[in-house]
C-alpha cells in the first residue's frame, strides 16, 4: 500500500451470532483465509474473515512486522468510533527452520482480515478494512443467523507414528549429552500422522473443541489449503497497558497417577525442570521490565488429562513492545530447554522442523497491548489428513520410554477433537 494511501475502516458495535462455528459456518466461502483465537476464561474471541493484508517474512522478524503494522494504522481513517479495535492477529515459527507441514504458513504470518469480529463481555465489535463488502447485509445476516448442522467428524483410517525411533535416539542422546555438561534441558517433540475416511471440517473441530471447558486457549488459523490448531494451556506473555504478564508452566503428570497432584509438587525431577524455565524467563525479561512478582513455590494448574506445575509472573514494562518482548521470551525452557541457545541449536540438529508447533501466537492492538500464548497440543491438517506434535521435557535423569508415555498422553486433546480413540 502507498504510504499516501488512505483506507477507510469501519466498526460497528457487534450485536449478532457468538456462535464461532456458526460464523464460520456462514463464511465458508472464505475458507482457506479463516482463524479464530479464544483465550483461556472466554472472555475474548476474536474471528477473522478474510485477507485485506497478509504482513509475511521469510524470517522471524517482529520489528518488520510491527513497522508494517503500524504504517497501517497510520494510514487509516477509522469511521464509527474513534479508537481503532483492529486487532492484527499471526504469529512466527519456533525457529528458522523449513517445514514441509507448514508450507503455506510464512515464518512471520501475521493477518489483517477484511472482516474482524470481536466478541468480549464488555463490548463486541465487527470491524471492516474492505469497502467493497456489503456492510449491512453482513450485519443483518449476522443478527438473524441461525445454527446450521455441523458434519459429523470423520472416522480415522489409518494412524502412524513419524519417527519415533529417531525421538527415542534423540532423547537418549540428549540425556548423554547432559551427563557430560552440554546442557541442562531440551524439549524434544515427536508427530504422528492421522488418515481420516473423508475431508476433516475444521467446523466440527472447532465444535467439539468449545464443548471442552477445560482452562486452554483455542486457535484455528487457516492459510490455503492447510489449517493450524492448538488447544493450549501455555501462555507465553500478555501485555495491559504498563505491565506484563507470564507464566512458568514446566513440569508434568498425567492425571490416571494416584495422587498425582501431590506427588507432582513433590517430584524433584519436575521441580528441577519448573525452576529452570522460572530462571530463564526472569533472566529473558529483565532488559524489558522491573518489579517483577511472583510466588516462591509453583502451584498446580489442572488440563483435561494432565497436571502441570505452573507459577504466575507479573512485572511492570519499562521498554519495548509485544511483538519484541514475544520474540525475546520464546522459546522458554519450557518449550526449548536450557541453556536456550544450546537446546535450540540441538533442537534444530535434532531435524524437527516444528513451524507453528510450539510457535508464539497472538495478537496485538494499536496501543501495543496483546497477548501471545504457545502452540503447544496442536496439529495441521489438510485436506483428510492431520499431522498432531507433542513434546516432553528431557533432563539429565529422564527415561525414554517414561517420556515416550508422556508424549502419548500429550497426543489425546487432539485425538479427541479429531473423534479418534486411543486404539485406532
Amino acid at each position: 500500500m502507498p504510504e499516501d494511501l488512505v483506507r477507510a475502516i469501519y466498526q460497528y458495535p457487534y450485536e449478532g451470532c457468538t456462535n464461532e462455528v456458526d460464523i464460520f459456518n456462514y463464511f465458508a466461502d472464505y475458507k482457506g483465509e479463516r482463524y479464530l483465537y479464544i483465550n483461556k476464561d472466554k472472555s475474548l474471541k476474536i474471528i477473522g474473515i478474510g485477507i485485506q493484508s497478509l504482513i509475511k517474512r521469510d524470517t522471524i522478524d517482529p520489528d518488520g512486522v510491527e513497522k508494517v503494522y503500524q504504517s497501517f494504522v497510520h494510514n487509516s481513517e477509522v469511521f464509527g468510533v474513534d479508537k481503532l479495535q483492529l486487532k492484527l492477529f499471526g504469529g512466527f515459527y519456533f525457529d528458522e527452520d523449513d517445514s514441509e507441514d507448514f508450507s503455506t504458513f510464512h515464518k512471520s504470518h501475521f493477518i489483517i482480515p477484511k472482516i474482524q469480529i470481536i466478541i468480549e463481555e464488555s463490548a463486541s465489535w465487527i470491524i471492516f478494512t474492505d469497502a467493497s463488502i456489503d456492510k449491512e447485509r453482513v450485519i443483518d445476516a449476522l443478527m438473524h443467523l441461525t445454527g446450521e448442522s455441523v458434519a459429523s467428524a470423520a472416522h480415522a483410517l489409518k494412524c502412524e507414528d513419524i519417527n519415533l525411533d529417531l525421538f527415542r535416539h534423540n532423547a537418549a542422546h540428549a540425556i548423554a549429552q547432559m551427563k557430560s555438561g552440554a546442557f541442562n534441558k531440551v524439549v524434544l517433540s515427536r508427530k504422528r500422522r492421522i488418515e481420516m475416511d473423508a475431508e476433516i471440517q475444521v467446523e466440527a473441530l472447532i465444535d467439539k473443541a468449545r464443548l471442552n471447558h477445560e482452562a486452554s486457549y483455542l486457535v484455528v488459523m487457516e492459510s490455503g489449503s492447510k489449517t493450524f490448531i492448538s488447544k493450549t494451556p501455555e501462555q507465553l506473555v500478555m501485555v495491559n497497558g504498563a505491565y506484563l504478564y507470564t507464566n512458568a508452566i514446566a513440569g508434568t503428570m498425567s492425571k490416571s497417577v494416584d495422587d498425582a497432584k501431590a506427588k507432582l509438587l513433590a517430584d524433584e525431577k519436575n521441580l528441577i525442570e519448573h525452576k529452570i524455565v522460572v530462571d530463564s524467563i526472569k533472566d529473558d525479561l529483565i532488559p524489558y521490565v522491573c518489579d517483577i512478582t511472583m510466588k516462591d513455590h509453583p502451584q498446580i494448574l489442572e488440563n483435561q488429562f494432565l497436571y502441570h506445575l505452573y507459577t504466575p509472573i507479573k512485572a511492570k514494562l519499562k521498554t519495548g513492545s509485544t511483538l519484541r518482548v514475544t520474540h525475546a521470551m520464546h522459546p522458554t525452557p519450557a518449550l526449548g530447554g536450557y541453556p536456550k541457545v544450546q537446546a535450540t541449536e540441538y533442537i534444530m540438529q535434532a531435524g524437527e522442523c516444528r513451524g507453528l508447533y510450539g510457535a508464539p501466537i497472538g495478537y496485538v492492538d494499536a496501543e501495543g497491548n496483546g497477548e501471545f500464548i504457545v502452540a503447544i497440543r496442536s496439529m495441521v491438517i489438510e485436506r483428510n489428513e492431520a499431522v498432531l506434535f507433542a513434546g516432553c521435557g528431557i533432563v539429565e535423569d529422564s527415561e525414554v520410554e517414561s517420556e515416550v508415555y508422556e508424549t502419548e498422553v500429550k497426543f489425546k486433546p487432539m485425538l479427541q477433537m479429531l473423534g479418534v480413540t486411543h486404539n485406532e
